[in-house]
């Protein structure tokens, strides 16, 4: 995640995800997290979290929303 430059904006999305489910277990709209990181532009969150996808840290669903994998 470091390599690109994303590796801020990760650790927000971590946090922000951290802090609205605790188990990692619900599904996050990523409308929602825009909502809640209105310092990062849509797309440079959706960057991030593709790479945190590729690297095993977020699982994903078809419709735009996420989770963080347990123990990553």
């Amino acid at each position: 995640m470091q390599t690109s430059g994303h590796g801020h904006v990760w650790k927000k999305i971590a946090d922000t995800y951290q802090q609205w489910d605790q188990d990692r277990f619900e599904l996050m709209a990523m409308d929602d997290l825009s909502e809640r990181l209105p310092e990062f532009e849509p797309r440079l969150i959706e960057q991030a979290l593709d790479e945190a996808r590729s690297a095993g840290r977020v699982a994903t669903s078809g419709d735009g929303r996420f989770r963080l994998v347990p123990n990553n």
